[in-house]
């Protein structure tokens, strides 16, 4: 066998590194899901202008400002929505091109998966889950403070705090992180202490 063979097999064939590969395969195509819903779903429900049977309405603004824009002649809901947070000024052009990279290492998870747990060459960048989480909670802290803070009376000549807001968000992602890494039996053990002290 040549190298790159026998580094294959050595991959393969090592547990501990093959779980940790499915682990971190599995938490990126998780936050990339989480990310993708807070940059679609936030702007279609900002502009959606009615709620009927349990579900947010299309307008006719989100049709013209997200559905109307093409990329290769094809629309893209996500690549337009990505556009409109820079136009906002909700990201910046630099996160614009970290997301487009993880968009492509999305792609390239989803379609070689297999290799991933026995292609020596194929090796996740574990960087991209931080920046995935970020990038996220940049934007959902932008939505709080640029129109949830400003429509909410509560907050009316309340001296804000800014660099302390923790969006939702971020406890989903600890949450599925700590799933991911922790002994889920003491987890287990932790959540039933806690519902016992509440």
């Amino acid at each position: 066998m040549n190298d790159k063979s026998d580094s294959d097999w050595s991959k393969f064939f090592n547990a501990k590194g093959v779980k940790k590969n499915l682990i971190e395969t599995s938490l990126f195509l998780a936050f990339y899901e989480i990310m993708k819903s807070i940059i679609i779903d936030r702007i279609f429900m900002f502009y959606s202008d009615h709620y009927q049977e349990g579900k947010w309405g299309m307008s006719e603004k989100y049709k013209e400002l997200i559905l109307a824009k093409k990329y290769k002649g094809k629309a893209n809901t996500f690549l337009a929505s990505c556009d409109w947070l820079l136009e906002s000024n909700a990201i910046s052009s630099s996160d614009l091109e970290e997301i487009l990279r993880i968009k492509d290492e999305r792609n390239r998870i989803a379609h070689n998966l297999q290799k991933f747990l026995i292609d020596s060459d194929f090796v996740l960048n574990p960087n991209y889950i931080n920046s995935i989480r970020e990038i996220s909670l940049k934007i959902e802290k932008w939505w709080i403070i640029e129109f949830e803070i400003p429509i909410n009376p509560d907050f009316d000549g309340v001296d804000i705090d800014y660099d302390g807001i923790i969006p939702g968000q971020d406890l989903i992602f600890n949450y599925i992180f700590n799933i991911a890494y922790a002994d889920l039996d003491e987890l287990e053990r932790l959540i039933e202490n806690a519902k016992k002290t509440n």
